[in-house]
């Protein structure tokens, strides 16, 4: 690791060297100006601006391409009819969501009425009923629980605003 960061080093040291080297860059420059020193520079007047301004164009310089037409813009939201749409989509949601959570109370109600009554009854005897339900209420609330992620899934994909699908 060293020896790599050290290396590293030498060539940037090397490289810093070689761009210090004034009088090859001078030279180089002289080089480049008398390689130009013939040619007269363009410079514009106001004849150049004027013929610019009537012509849309100077004759020396060409043409620009024509300007590829701006991409098609896409159709402006309607935020009040999908909102209405999103408000529709969460009672409906809502109701399901309702179903599933009216099945939950009445499976805790009857795991509740099992469990007293085998209080009440001594503890000698398993009720094999109450592994069903306990079962039943927590698949239940998984099920909830999906519908939840599903739907706030999909409005997300959508485009929905967080506050048309919260009631």
């Amino acid at each position: 690791m060293k020896l790599v960061v050290f290396l590293l080093c030498l060539t940037v040291a090397s490289t810093a060297v070689y761009a210090l080297d004034l009088p090859s860059l001078a030279r180089r420059e002289r080089a480049r100006r008398s390689a130009h020193a013939g040619k007269p520079a363009r410079s514009f007047g106001d004849d150049d601006l004027e013929r610019y301004r009537r012509r849309r164009a100077p004759d020396s310089v060409p043409a620009t391409p024509p300007a590829a037409p701006p991409p098609p813009v896409a159709a402006p939201r309607d935020l009040t009819r999908e909102k209405v749409h999103w408000r529709k989509e969460a009672q409906q949601h809502e109701r399901e969501v309702a179903k599933v959570e009216a099945n939950l109370r009445r499976l805790e109600w009857r795991l509740n009425e099992k469990r007293s009554r085998r209080r009440s009854r001594e503890w000698l005897t398993e009720d094999p009923t109450i592994g069903l339900l306990e079962d039943s209420i927590r698949t239940l609330t998984e099920e909830r629980q999906r519908l939840e992620e599903r739907f706030r899934e999909r409005a997300r994909k959508e485009g929905a605003l967080p506050g048309w699908i919260r009631q």
